[in-house]
């Protein structure tokens, strides 16, 4: 064969990067170049509560996460690190669980939280990503902290558009074609704890200058978040990956929606229920606007698009049921860390496929970093996903054993099996066989006293390695949810 004279080989080069520099594809196959990635997570989504993952009484249709769904993996069994907001997005965020660095309750909110939220050992894997060339964008909730050292900007995004404690207001109460509903229990004080109008702040890493704050009162916050996602999507040069952290405040509270997302709901009587269901589909509209950027670039089969949420649904409000799963969010019932879960990836993963087994978000930051063919910089209590979800992996078990721990709250997944700790003084903890009894109604502690005692080792083996609590919580509640009643430390 003869070798290509100096001046084709030259002429090549300059072909190549003049493509490159416009951002036009060259022949480098997609498996060789780096996805962009998306990872969009909502607030307080209870898997009952979309009708992606099937009809319950309490479902709302998610056309755009259907979508999603058909795009890539759907998992049946995903959970988050915790059943609260902060530690879940920790264990989020670095892909170790929260507890190894003593995130074990909520942050306190504000900048004098002095060094409670992200400690410097706990590495947010997106510092990784710029490293391996990654522009990177946190869009929404952060709380995770807020001192400068825990800005999402020192935490390896170089932009920033979101808010720093766990709420804000959707809209200013009383805009015209809006509706402000009063949580239950909190009446007046759920809309006015924070401020009663969309604030949010702007941020680049590397200005000097002090974060901007942005107040919009006539956006509604779903959507203005949406809005700033595109905007970052669109707006990138091509010739480089970029990672987009999308943080929903939806449907967390307070209840907020717009009317035209009401109308949809005019069956459903009781105006909370109503409400939530208008959030939720302001969300699942948002969702559809990503997809829609992403399906009209030209890397879009080479987009990997991420969809989940913190923790289940605040069922303690009567906006969601129990029926399906019990408990919900601040109990370790299945309604409170098991969430929607949601993987596409067309270049490598499988299209419309529903996987049965534990998955956790600790996989997300590795399997992240693999994809991007970045380098990370810490140990993972997760695992790389994309190899297992191939056809000849498919059976193999992911996690031998999850573990969560809020306080005296505590549970243990091993396969079907669950170790839930119960709190009343001197009680049993209770002990449900998943597959037989999903809503975990009968516990099976005496019938099965070796489960238990294996399933109490391991999570002595496990508590063993974590740390003590960092900070103290800032209150205990008691929860009454699907007939059983719970303490939890927050």
């Amino acid at each position: 064969m003869v070798s290509p004279s100096p001046s084709r080989r030259f002429g090549a080069a300059v072909i190549c990067g003049f493509l490159a520099l416009f951002g036009i594809a060259s022949n480098t196959s997609a498996a060789e170049r780096q996805p962009n990635i998306v990872l969009i997570v909502a607030d307080d989504l209870g898997v009952p509560d979309i009708a992606t993952y099937g009809s319950t009484p309490v479902a709302v249709p998610t056309p755009n996460l259907d979508r999603l769904a058909r795009r890539g993996v759907l998992f049946q069994r995903g959970y988050a690190t915790a059943a609260v907001c902060s530690p879940s997005r920790a264990g989020l965020m670095t892909g170790q669980y929260p507890q190894r660095h003593g995130f074990e309750f909520l942050t306190p909110e504000g900048a004098d939280a002095g060094n409670q939220g992200l400690t410097p050992e706990q590495h947010v894997f997106a510092v990784d990503l710029q490293r391996a060339g990654y522009r990177t964008a946190a869009i929404g909730k952060w709380h995770l902290g807020a001192t400068p050292d825990r800005l999402p900007t020192a935490r390896g995004f170089d932009y920033f558009f979101g808010f720093l404690p766990g709420e804000t207001a959707y809209i200013r109460g009383g805009t015209p074609g809006s509706t402000s509903l009063p949580a239950p229990y909190l009446g007046d004080r759920s809309l006015t704890r924070k401020v009663d109008w969309v604030q949010v702040m702007r941020d680049k890493a590397g200005d000097s200058a002090a974060p901007e704050v942005v107040a919009n009162d006539n956006a509604y916050l779903t959507d203005e978040l949406t809005n700033e996602a595109i905007r970052f999507i669109d707006q990138g040069p091509r010739n480089r990956p970029w990672f987009l952290y999308l943080a929903h405040l939806a449907p967390h509270s307070p209840f907020q929606a717009l009317d035209s997302d009401l109308e949809a709901f005019a069956d459903i009587k009781d105006p909370l229920r109503r409400t939530y269901a208008g959030m939720i589909r302001a969300l699942d509209r948002g969702v559809g606007r990503v997809l829609d950027a992403i399906e009209r670039s030209p890397e879009a089969d080479n987009t990997i698009i991420i969809f989940t949420s913190d923790n289940g649904a605040a069922t303690y409000f009567g906006i969601s049921e129990c029926d399906n799963l019990a408990g919900g969010k601040l109990s370790y019932f299945e309604g409170g860390p098991r969430v929607p879960f949601m993987v596409s990836w067309p270049t490598r993963w499988p299209k419309g496929l529903r996987d049965s087994r534990n998955v956790s978000q600790l996989d997300l930051a590795p399997t992240i970093l693999a994809a991007a063919k970045a380098k990370p910089t810490m140990a993972f209590d997760g695992v790389d996903l994309t190899p297992k979800v191939q056809a000849d992996r498919r059976n193999e078990i992911i996690h031998e054993t999850l573990f969560w721990r809020t306080g005296p709250e505590f549970a243990v997944l091993s396969g079907d099996w669950k170790l839930l700790s119960n709190t009343r003084q001197g009680a049993y903890p209770w002990l449900f066989d998943l597959a037989t009894d999903p809503s975990e109604r009968s516990s099976l502690t005496f019938a099965r006293r070796d489960v238990v005692a294996d399933m109490q080792k391991r999570y002595r083996d496990w508590a063993a390695q974590m740390k003590a609590p960092a900070w103290e919580p800032k209150q205990v509640v008691q929860i009454f949810q699907c007939g059983r009643i719970s303490f939890h430390e927050q």
